[in-house]
């Protein structure tokens, strides 16, 4: 007969972190997709789908853990990223079976960023979310002093975090890897960068304030005692 282990903390953070450097990874290849929803005016990429879904973890890490924890796993899944672009830029080098051809140009298209691309990929990715869990722990740790903390304030806290968050992480990469420096073929206006980072932050804003209720805040309550209860049996 099996022996059925009860899910653990340890587990759970284990678990977060695994989906967070996957969604990591996942984010630098659907950006590849630029999108418009049919308008001129919205522009971001496909990586906008789930990004939010990194800032929903790390609220809940800090929420439960501490930012120490948080910090960790976010340059862990910014190093895999950066590790996993550069090979991907490799394998394009690589001269492929003349006979894969299509097959070799397509795969040279969704990694067809270049160095510079890369690094503000990783950096751009690193930076935001560490500002999104630095506002988390100061927020939290001003209201917990002064014994003020509930769920209007948990809310307060996970949507400030993503507004600011959000928008370094935009406004860095698209600075860094399109910023008009004249380093690159492909480069963008400023105007259209800002754009871009206002526009994607506040999709993103949206969508992960949704789910905050839904998501975030059951996931929390159900970690954080399951953590308690094994502090106080230890």
């Amino acid at each position: 007969m099996l022996n059925k282990r009860k899910l653990t903390s340890r587990d759970c953070l284990m678990g977060l972190s695994a989906v967070y450097v996957v969604i990591a990874v996942m984010m630098n290849v659907f950006a590849m997709k630029a999108l418009s929803f049919g308008s001129s005016i919205i522009i971001c990429d496909g990586g906008l789908l789930i990004s939010w879904g990194v800032f929903l973890i790390s609220n809940v890490v800090v929420e439960v853990w501490d930012k120490r924890t948080s910090l960790v796993i976010v340059t862990f899944a910014a190093v895999v990223a950066l590790v996993f672009l550069s090979i991907g830029r490799l394998i394009v080098a690589i001269p492929s079976l003349p006979s894969y051809d299509q097959q070799a140009e397509a795969f040279a298209m969704v990694f067809s960023n270049g160095p510079r691309t890369i690094f503000a990929s990783a950096f751009a990715f690193w930076l935001g979310n560490f500002v999104n869990v630095h506002i988390i722990h100061v927020i939290k740790k001003f209201l917990e002093d002064r014994k003020r903390d509930n769920r209007f304030f948990f809310f307060f806290r996970a949507s400030v975090s993503t507004l600011f968050g959000q928008f370094v992480d935009n406004i860095v990469f698209m600075s860094l890897a399109f910023g008009p420096f004249g380093i690159s073929v492909y480069e963008m206006a400023w105007y259209d960068i800002l754009t871009s980072a206002l526009v994607g932050t506040v999709i993103e804003l949206v969508v992960e304030s949704f789910l905050v209720p839904f998501i975030t805040m059951p996931l929390v309550k159900v970690i954080k005692a399951k953590k308690e209860a094994e502090e106080a049996a230890a």
